[in-house]
């Protein structure tokens, strides 16, 4: 008997592992998440340790063990080992803990995000157990698998084709196989070995000819139209437009900025590369007070064939050796991604390139007239090398008819801009005497504590309201745009040429090039879509800077002054001065990533916080955990309550207590899912209870009872002990 029931569970526990697991599948597809494995391998090791029946607070334990090592697994391998590893996760939760306090969602790292994930899949492993071996229904969490990987069908990229396939076939055979248990029990029907196998074989033929049969035959076209453009369009509807809500990523129309954006985690491309690099698509150079445009409009120009020399920077001092960036772009667009001292691009066999001056900007064509999107291509570049010595020279351009209109284009600025913006300029960088050290004045500034990085609680200027001007003087919150405009702004109010770059931020390293270790992958997202600033120097051209509070520009810079008095200079007019990155150590790059960012925003969040709301927060967060707690306690307790009650009766060797114990028996043995029925005597509940748990402790307990209830006072004080030893029994059963 013992053997069929294991038989019957271990069937059904292998087809719940594949149903779950298609809740997992869509994750690497839609998500920006990594290494889903890890999470497959606690959900299988999960499902083991309920079937195999181990204790409770055993697989507690265990299960809290696996967590700790698929976390070091995935985030701590550079750590200081498995152990070294706990306090920095230990830290960690507890720095998130504090933001999940101050309601800073955006702000938990990834890996806390990974452990509450890894405990919500806890969760449904648990529900799923007790679905399947106390109720023994399905249909509802079928049903909820259905309609989950329907809405992902519908409104994401994932194919759920054959994902629908699965879960009919392993869903409907695992109904199968639960009512067939639920029949015999409620029946009390006895069984012979095979008679499961006898009903599970045609079952599963049955399913199986359905399924193929509704594959290959035809099938008719939708009676109604596809719902997804009218949801969309209804949405574009109801969410704000223009100024109110800009969704993140790369986007051509720069001429209202403000307002808070939609993150989205998207993999826009990867790259292969040596060096840490930002990614630049364009650079635009008329301020108009609400954005940026172009004095001229834009217009790509020759045919460069792929592999051919071109010269975008043209004043940009490069040398050494020639590297390439790999790109493999998952939303394709038609344009080329283009960094720092770019030499030439490979990969438009079919057709060519052009470069539009204007823009900065290079396109991908097919024909005259027709741009191609490339998934694959690959850039070369030298590495760039800007010299702190002749930029500190730099006050003012040569004359020289090469250098002719860089000033009158990339000193531009509206007549509306108001006084009080050329004020603070002068303020800033009034004390310097050269470009450089002006422009590192400016980054600083921002980083004086005043101003905060904020995605979401951005305003929009008003009708007659300069854009800059909100940034500096009032708001003092927002994002990069809000930061690189007005660094710009504040150059070209003190005479300086300067312009607004946009493209993509590093992005997230994920490792080494396998079989090229000197190269490294970087994965950049729609959240990495960024803009930043370029000053003109006459002798290095285009120079990027960084005044974004949370982002450190790759800029590398060669220090060629003659005396250490300038060195000294620097570092006290900027002390955040910039050390060449193009070799940097990877586990310094994972540091200087989004994480950076994060804690930035939190930290200034958290200082404009007020005590009453912090708080307000707290003895809310007090409150959910309490109710989580109960929450908690009430849905196990059928776990606990049979030890409580072991240690309750235990105090009370007093034989008259049976009577009591026997009625706490009947309540935890419905609770564990087996109810007496209306009419059932108590003999007929005993031999249902006997023949469950493979026993005869029940029948011969309710002889004692009976006896009991009839004051049969036969019974000695040390047959107390073999009855307590049948009713213990019987509770810690209902544990397992």
């Amino acid at each position: 008997m013992k053997q069929k029931k294991m038989i019957y569970l271990s069937l059904t526990y292998c087809l719940g592992f594949f149903l779950l697991w298609e809740w997992l599948r869509p994750l690497g597809q839609i998500t920006n998440t990594g290494s889903i494995h890890y999470f497959v391998y606690f959900l299988l090791l999960s499902l083991f340790l309920y079937f195999i029946r181990i204790r409770y607070w055993v697989g507690f334990l265990l299960k809290i063990l696996f967590i700790y090592l698929f976390l070091f697994l995935i985030f701590g391998k550079e750590s200081s080992g498995l152990f070294g590893g706990s306090y920095l996760v230990l830290q960690d939760c507890l720095d998130n803990i504090k933001l999940l306090r101050t309601g800073q969602f955006d702000a938990l790292s990834d890996l806390f995000r990974t452990a509450l994930f890894f405990i919500f899949i806890w969760i449904v492993i648990y529900l799923f157990q007790y679905w399947l071996e106390v109720k023994r229904r399905m249909f509802v969490f079928l049903i909820t698998t259905i309609f989950y990987i329907g809405v992902l069908d519908t409104f994401t990229k994932y194919d759920a084709k054959w994902a629908i396939i699965r879960i009919i076939s392993i869903g409907f055979v695992l109904l199968g196989l639960l009512f067939f248990q639920r029949l015999i029990e409620k029946e009390n029907i006895v069984t012979h070995s095979y008679a499961k196998l006898k009903w599970a074989v045609p079952l599963v033929a049955m399913i199986g000819v359905s399924v193929c049969i509704g594959y290959i035959t035809p099938k008719a076209g939708p009676i109604w139209p596809d719902p997804v453009p009218f949801i969309q369009s209804q949405a574009d509807n109801v969410l704000p437009r223009n100024n109110d809500l800009s969704r993140i990523g790369y986007g051509e129309d720069d001429s209202n900025l403000g307002g808070p954006f939609l993150s989205d985690d998207r993999v826009v491309f990867e790259a292969e590369t040596r060096t840490r690099q930002y990614w630049r698509v364009e650079t635009k150079d008329m301020y108009t007070g609400k954005g940026w445009t172009t004095a001229n409009d834009p217009d790509p120009q020759g045919h460069i064939e792929t592999g051919d020399l071109l010269t975008v920077d043209p004043f940009i001092h490069t040398g050494g050796d020639t590297y390439k960036a790999n790109i493999s772009m998952k939303i394709v667009y038609p344009h080329i991604l283009i960094p720092y001292g770019f030499n030439s691009v490979h990969g438009n066999q079919d057709g060519f390139f052009r470069y539009d001056p204007v823009l900065n900007k290079l396109t991908s064509y097919k024909s005259r007239n027709s741009p191609v999107e490339l998934d694959q291509y690959t850039v070369e570049y030298k590495k760039t090398a800007f010299s702190m010595k002749e930029m500190r020279e730099t006050d003012q351009l040569p004359n020289d008819s090469q250098f002719e209109g860089i000033m009158d284009q990339y000193t531009q600025l509206p007549t509306s801009l108001p006084e009080r913006v050329r004020d603070l300029a002068h303020e800033i960088m009034g004390e310097h005497d050269n470009w450089f050290d002006k422009a590192k004045a400016v980054e600083q500034y921002f980083r004086n504590g005043e101003f905060t990085y904020n995605q979401q609680d951005v305003a929009v200027p008003e009708k007659d309201q300069d854009y800059v001007d909100q940034f500096l003087f009032e708001t003092k919150q927002g994002y990069c745009d809000n930061f690189s405009t007005s660094m710009v702004t504040l150059l070209r109010a003190e005479g300086i040429p300067a312009r607004w770059a946009k493209g993509y931020a590093p992005g997230r390293y994920i490792g080494v090039v396998e079989g090229d270790p000197e190269n490294r992958r970087y994965e950049v997202t729609n959240n990495d879509a960024h803009s930043w600033v370029e000053v003109f120097f006459p002798t290095q051209g285009w120079v990027p800077f960084e005044p974004t509070i949370g982002f450190d520009h790759t800029t590398a810079y060669s220090y060629d002054e003659e005396s250490n008095e300038s060195t000294s200079a620097v570092s006290q007019n900027n002390p955040t001065q910039p050390k060449p990155q193009e070799e940097a150590d990877p586990k310094e790059e994972k540091k200087n990533e989004p994480k950076t960012e994060v804690k930035d925003k939190a930290d200034t969040t958290k200082k404009k916080a007020s005590h009453l709301k912090d708080d307000q927060m707290y003895f809310l967060s007090i409150g959910i955990g309490l109710v989580c707690i109960g929450v908690f306690i009430f849905w196990t307790r059928n776990r606990w309550i049979p030890y409580f009650l072991l240690w309750k009766y235990r105090r009370k060797p007093n034989q008259d207590v049976l009577v009591e114990a026997y009625g706490k028996l009947l309540k935890q043995l419905e609770r564990f899912g087996l109810k007496r029925k209306n009419g059932q005597t108590l003999r007929d509940f005993a031999a249902y209870i006997d023949d469950h748990f493979e026993t005869k402790d029940m029948g011969i307990l309710t002889e004692y009872y009976e006896r009991e209830i009839y004051r049969d006072r036969s019974i000695k004080q040390n047959n107390w002990e073999a009855t307590r030893e049948l009713w213990e029994n019987l509770i810690k059963k209902t544990t397992s």
